[in-house]
């Protein structure tokens, strides 16, 4: 099909969008989306790759894996030599391509000698993530937090165009990064399927059922899910919780009426847990945007989750879903019990979470408003170089 814009993208991210479920998963969506928009030339995985990835490997090891997964990759050298090598590779293909679209700032697609103009879609900063350091997104010492900030910055004010995922996002490079306004536009994200689900009439007479999907079973609240359900039972007994992790549970927290799921990337598996489901639940401790939260929606599911990071850009309270207060366990109890007692405002509030998805949050959208960006970029710079 003829592109509508036939600006030529090179799309830089961590993971192979090809090969790597995660990384398809999360970012193999968004550009397809822009490869039916603009001209999409090759994407580059940004991940280390041969003795850079082992030597790192050696030197941020932690017994522990979650830390040692932090550490492996936000660590200063692996950002110097992600950049480096990204940007051996950019050069290589600028004569071929305008413009370089970077998701994430775990390296800087500017680093010389890449000569093409950048723009950035990122969904959290290391700032935001230094102010929970209990989640443990933060590995970073004080001073190499502070270098790493800087190494941020400095990729932010060389790229042409920063685009986010949230307003938090958006604020946080402004007041903490101290990037003009007119540089940064939010412009949402998408949900990861191929296709909008076709919504099918759901069950009513069967035991409620809530849904928990979070690989990272602390930093998503999964302590906090399993607590709160737990007073859930004791007032609806029949209620069940779907629960998807990676990590290990606590033997110590109660499991009655909870069907645990074993992790996985398979669109298919995520699928069958949204037709089985007539809730999501999702109280982070961290949330960078929420994209479980959108693919819940999409299957007309009401969501809950808490009042804190970019939840409350996605989820209305009260009208797509209910918001919570952090750590609020009795609180997070009385809302599944809520939706699970009301049908009817579950309806209501699924059928409305569908068509805010509808209309704000498709990667459709995100690709047309990338490149409505990415013209003005292109155009600047070739009148830089004329």
């Amino acid at each position: 099909m003829m592109k509508s814009n036939p600006i030529r993208v090179i799309g830089v991210t961590m993971g192979d969008v090809v090969n790597m479920p995660a990384a398809s998963v999360k970012y193999g969506y968004l550009f397809t989306a822009v490869a039916q928009h603009l001209s999409l030339i090759q994407t580059i995985d940004a991940n280390l790759t041969g003795w850079n990835r082992w030597l790192n490997a050696l030197l941020t090891f932690h017994p522990q894996r979650y830390h040692w997964q932090q550490r492996f990759y936000k660590n200063i050298l692996a950002f110097h030599r992600r950049s480096q090598a990204v940007s051996n590779q950019i050069s290589q293909l600028k004569q071929q391509a305008d413009v370089v679209l970077q998701v994430g700032v775990m390296f800087d697609a500017c680093w010389p000698p890449n000569q093409l103009p950048s723009v950035i879609y990122t969904d959290y900063t290391s700032y935001l993530s230094a102010q929970k350091p209990t989640v443990g997104r933060s590995p970073l010492s004080p001073k190499q937090r502070q270098t790493w900030f800087n190494l941020e910055r400095q990729a932010y004010q060389r790229a042409a165009h920063i685009c986010t995922r949230s307003q938090m996002a958006c604020h946080s490079i402004i007041e903490h990064y101290g990037i003009p306004s007119n540089k940064i536009t939010v412009v949402g994200g998408g949900v990861n399927f191929p296709s909008l689900p076709v919504l099918e009439p759901r069950q009513t007479d069967g035991p409620p059922t809530a849904l928990f999907i979070g690989n990272d079973f602390y930093r998503k609240g999964g302590d906090l899910v399993l607590a709160a359900f737990a007073q859930v039972r004791k007032q609806i007994p029949d209620a069940q919780l779907l629960f998807l992790t990676r990590d290990p549970i606590p033997l110590d927290l109660l499991q009655e009426g909870v069907y645990c799921c074993p992790s996985s990337w398979s669109r298919d598996k995520i699928i069958n847990l949204f037709h089985q489901a007539d809730l999501f639940v999702l109280p982070s401790r961290l949330e960078t945007w929420g994209d479980v939260l959108l693919e819940a929606m999409a299957f007309g599911l009401p969501c809950i989750g808490v009042a804190d990071d970019a939840m409350t850009e996605i989820i209305e309270h009260e009208q797509t879903g209910l918001l919570v207060q952090p750590e609020n366990i009795d609180e997070l109890a009385r809302a599944i019990m809520q939706l699970m007692s009301d049908p009817t405002i579950r309806k209501q509030y699924g059928s409305a979470a569908r068509r805010r998805v509808e209309m704000h949050f498709t990667w459709d959208h995100v690709a047309e408003r990338l490149a409505e960006i990415l013209g003005p970029v292109v155009n600047a710079a070739k009148r830089e170089i004329s």
